[in-house]
């Protein structure tokens, strides 16, 4: 049986996973791109905590929670995907400043204080790894700390070698799309994980570029890796398709010139937001071929997008119901499915003991 339907519903094991899972996962939230000068910082939401990450004085990415120590608001508030650079962080209440690297540089109008320490009121920190074109954060604790979190190369370890061989080094990032779907983060991650089970019914006509009789799926401890040869009737496919993912949130669709990545950050039980962000393999992304050839592509992108969010917000008012508790896994295809929610499954216990 699959999981029951209070996987999708319940308030309560939401809020779980956003403790065990979302608050001590890797996580994707930016690209390099936007960090390459010192002061460049990008900010994201991981479900309610808000978070900034900055190029420092030094040269180094720094993380931290976007968040006073004086009265908690937020430092920076970014509210589309353009390059933003500050000095230092200036908080809008109360005018608190922070270094780059988190350091409290100005406490205003403080007055006489005992027992404070400077050192101990900088910004709360987050660890931040980068792979390719990708930046992560991880919550649970700046790296050597007592967080101790997983290492995000030995996470990504057997997808790297197959996306790396198809040449990251030569993709260049076009734009950003962002999607609000009104359904469980995991709708859309199983819809994503299913082996192509999907495609011939939810996507005509994906499924007449692609060879559904070919399609591999390959499951690795935190990671999978599905690929299906194409049949050749769309030159912008390429000969194979990729669809790689890393737990528990992100997703890599390599085809022909072109790759999207797929964030899925939960939002609350019934909501979440997807970011696709499209990179393509064109010497010169502005000739007028290759600007043809993106907003194809593009476009068919977002037909797709479109069919999957009508599909997943149908699946998640159906979860609701009291006519369904649980379904079938089709044992041939959904196996990085059924891999994704046994890890999900596992991370979820893993503190009843304590």
């Amino acid at each position: 049986n699959t999981p029951p339907g209070s996987w999708y519903t319940d308030p309560e094991f939401y809020q779980l996973e956003v403790a065990r899972v979302f608050e001590k996962s890797w996580l994707p939230i930016g690209r390099i791109d936007q960090l390459a000068k010192p002061g460049d910082y990008i900010t994201a939401d991981i479900a309610d905590n808000p978070i900034v990450v900055v190029r420092g004085d030094d040269g180094q990415p720094y993380g931290h929670h976007n968040v006073c120590r004086h009265k908690g608001a937020m430092l920076a508030e970014v509210e589309d995907d353009s390059r933003h650079r500050c000095a230092f962080f200036q908080c809008p209440y109360h005018g608190w400043e922070y270094q780059l690297d988190g350091r409290l540089r100005k406490a205003p109008m403080l007055g006489p204080q005992k027992n404070f320490d400077v050192s101990q009121y900088g910004l709360v920190p987050v660890s931040v790894d980068t792979w390719g074109p990708f930046v992560f954060v991880d919550l649970d604790g700046p790296i050597g700390g007592e967080g101790n979190p997983r290492v995000l190369h030995d996470d990504l370890a057997p997808i790297k070698g197959p996306l790396e061989d198809l040449g990251f080094e030569h993709l260049k990032f076009y734009k950003r799309f962002v999607y609000d779907m009104q359904c469980n983060w995991k709708v859309f991650a199983d819809n994503s994980l299913d082996g192509g089970y999907h495609v011939k019914y939810a996507h005509e006509g994906l499924a007449s570029g692609l060879d559904m009789e070919d399609f591999e799926t390959h499951i690795f401890p935190r990671s999978s890796i599905q690929i299906c040869n194409t049949t050749g009737d769309d030159a912008r496919l390429g000969a194979k398709v990729m669809y790689a993912y890393l737990y528990p949130n992100f997703f890599i669709n390599r085809y022909g010139n072109m790759m999207d990545t797929n964030i899925v950050m939960p939002v609350d039980v019934d909501r979440c937001r997807v970011i696709f962000d499209f990179y393509f393999d064109y010497d010169d992304m502005e000739a007028w071929e290759s600007r043809r050839k993106i907003r194809q592509s593009v476009a068919s992108s977002h037909s797709i997008q479109q069919e999957d969010i009508d599909i997943c917000e149908s699946a998640q008012r159906g979860m609701q119901s009291l006519a369904w508790r649980h379904g079938r896994y089709s044992s041939t295809l959904e196996r990085a499915v059924h891999a994704f929610h046994v890890l999900l499954w596992h991370e979820l216990s893993a503190g009843d003991d304590a």
